[in-house]
This record gives C-alpha cells, sequence and structure tokens, in this order.
C-alpha cells in the first residue's frame, strides 16, 4: 500500500481532532452531570443595644457567611455534593471564627435510600424546631431566640436523612469525639423529624451530649397571608453537679402585606428555682426583590430571679433592649 508522509500527516491531524471532539464531548456530559455554585448572605445593620445600664451603637454584622456547594450526577440515582460555608463579619470583614470553614463542612451522598452526611454541620433537631418558629429573621442576629436551649456538637458528625414518606422525614446523627479508651468525653446524639401536610408542619427533636438534654415539638400553620408558628421545649443539664431543668415555650406570628411582612414573637423561659426570662420581637420587612430585603425590628430580653439567658456575658436579672434597621442581600 502505498502511504505517503502527507497522508501519515493527514492521518495524525484527523485522530487528533478527533480525539479533541471526543475530550471535549466527554468534559461537557461530565459538566452537565456536576455543578459548582458560590452563595451567600451578607447581613448588616445600624443597631442600638442596651445591655444592663450600658448602651452600644454601631453599625453590626448579623451572620453573614459565603460557601462553596456542588453535586455529581453518579447515576442510577446516585448524586455526591458538598457544602463548606464560612461566617464573616460584614462590618468590619474579618473571618468570624478561627476555623475558616467554621459554619458547614460537609460531604453527602444521596440516592433512593436517602442521604448520608459527614463533617461538620449544626444539630438537624435545632432547623426542626427552633428556626421554623423564628420567623422574622431566621433566627440570627440580635433578634435571634436567646431562650431555646441547644444540645450542640457540630463536628465529627455522621448523620442519615430518610427520603420524604408522605410529607415525613426524619434525620439522626451522631457526633464523634474520636476518642481514646480512658477518655471521658461523651458523643452527641440528635433525632429531627418534620411532617408537612396541607396547611400544617409540625416537627420534633431530641438531643444528648453526657448529661444534657433537650426534647422539642413545634407546630406551624400557614393560610393566605397569615402564618402561625410555635414550639415548646424542656431541657436538662448538669451544672455545678446540681440538675437544672428548663421549659421553654415561643409563638410567633407574621402577616404578609404585598411585597412587606408585619412579624411579632414571643417567648417564656422558666429556670432553675424562680428563674424566668421572656423575650419579644416586633418588626417589618419589606422584600425589594426575592434576595433583598430592607428590615426593622425592636427586641427585648428580661431576665428575673436569678435567670441570664441571653449571650455569655450577661449576668443575672440583666436585661437587653435593641433596635435594629438593615439591610440583607443573599446570592
Amino acid at each position: 500500500m502505498n502511504f505517503s508522509l502527507n497522508n501519515m500527516v493527514a492521518a495524525l491531524g484527523l485522530l487528533g481532532v478527533c480525539a479533541t471532539a471526543t475530550a471535549t464531548a466527554t468534559a461537557t456530559a461530565a459538566a452537565a452531570d456536576s455543578s459548582v455554585t458560590v452563595y451567600g448572605r451578607i447581613d448588616t445593620a445600624i443597631e442600638s443595644v442596651k445591655t444592663g445600664n450600658d448602651r452600644v451603637n454601631g453599625v453590626n454584622n448579623s451572620d453573614s457567611y459565603f460557601g462553596l456547594k456542588g453535586k455529581e450526577n453518579l447515576g442510577n440515582g446516585l448524586k455526591v455534593g458538598f457544602i463548606v460555608e464560612s461566617a464573616i463579619n460584614s462590618d468590619d470583614g474579618h473571618i468570624s471564627n478561627t476555623e475558616f470553614f467554621s459554619n458547614r463542612s460537609e460531604l453527602n451522598l444521596e440516592g433512593v435510600f436517602g442521604t448520608v452526611r459527614m463533617g461538620r454541620f449544626f444539630s438537624p433537631s435545632y432547623y426542626a424546631v427552633a428556626d421554623r418558629t423564628s420567623l422574622h429573621n431566621d433566627d440570627y442576629g440580635i433578634t435571634a431566640d436567646a431562650l431555646y436551649a441547644g444540645v450542640e456538637n457540630a463536628n465529627n458528625r455522621l448523620a442519615y436523612k430518610s427520603p420524604v414518606m408522605n410529607g415525613l422525614t426524619v434525620e439522626s446523627s451522631v457526633s464523634f469525639h474520636e476518642r481514646t479508651a480512658d477518655s471521658m468525653d461523651k458523643n452527641a446524639y440528635d433525632l429531627a423529624a418534620n411532617y408537612d401536610r396541607g396547611n400544617w408542619s409540625l416537627g420534633a427533636g431530641y438531643g444528648q451530649w453526657a448529661q444534657a438534654r433537650q426534647y422539642a415539638l413545634r407546630a406551624t400553620w400557614s393560610e393566605g397571608d397569615w402564618t402561625v408558628s410555635g414550639y415548646h421545649q424542656r431541657s436538662q443539664d448538669v451544672v455545678v453537679g446540681a440538675t437544672e431543668k428548663t421549659n421553654v415555650s415561643r409563638i410567633a406570628v407574621a402577616y404578609t402585606m404585598g411585597a412587606g411582612d408585619i412579624q411579632a414573637n414571643f417567648g417564656h423561659a422558666n429556670g432553675a428555682g424562680k428563674a424566668q426570662a421572656q423575650q419579644w420581637t416586633v418588626g417589618y420587612n419589606h422584600h425589594l426583590s426575592k434576595r433583598t430585603k430592607l428590615y426593622a425590628f425592636y427586641t427585648v430580653l428580661q431576665n428575673k430571679h436569678g435567670a441570664s439567658f441571653g449571650s455569655d456575658d450577661m449576668v443575672a436579672n440583666e436585661d437587653r433592649k435593641a433596635v435594629s434597621v438593615g439591610i440583607r442581600h443573599s446570592f
């Protein structure tokens, strides 16, 4: 067979074109089966906060964050995904914690069997109860629920979430302490359930870590422009050798008016002995778009009979009042 150098070069060129086309097609197909998304939220407010006799005025961050999330379709209904999320201070640009992805660092596998998650993420029981009840601002910032008792160890967590079964989903998790045989550290356990049917949404949560435990139930009802949500929680922990029990109840109401909504919620807690606390918030959200809103809130936290609910630096019987006017943009 007479095969010239020119023919050989042409053949090699054709093979190169075919290889390039094949690689491009493979990459395009892979890209179609996988995705990576940048997401986040910037929330900044002008706030006046009075704690006890001290008042602080300033521009404050309200739980801003950014993250990356991705998912790849492995075929046969199986998908692998990841989420990494970092808390940031929008008022000064600093990272909020020493761990860069302090909010979340998760790898998950999803299929017809449900979803398995591993890494760092917060308790599903919290999102089934307290988060769903805080209608006004997704339980963030100075108006966040100061009474709910979280039993939380977000690190080294392994969780399983069931598929939706007639409106019901259940998620259980364990947070390993990777302890040695003689260590006194304990694993943390969490269980959450959500049931959605018609106008009603119900939630339940349980958490346990060493001697700390919490149990909670939630109910949410929506009809037209109205939403009403509430929860009740019982918790206990051992403090200075004594078991302290706390009961917390909260109710929230929201009414939508065009691009705005009016919000109000009230919570009450009974702590150790005669200790009591209550927190109430009223406010307004005005939605400029699906991702951007202006808001104004007024919140009051009152501690009585030795109670010190709120931030770690709150002292017994200390109150807190705050006015917050801000803007939130999600991307």
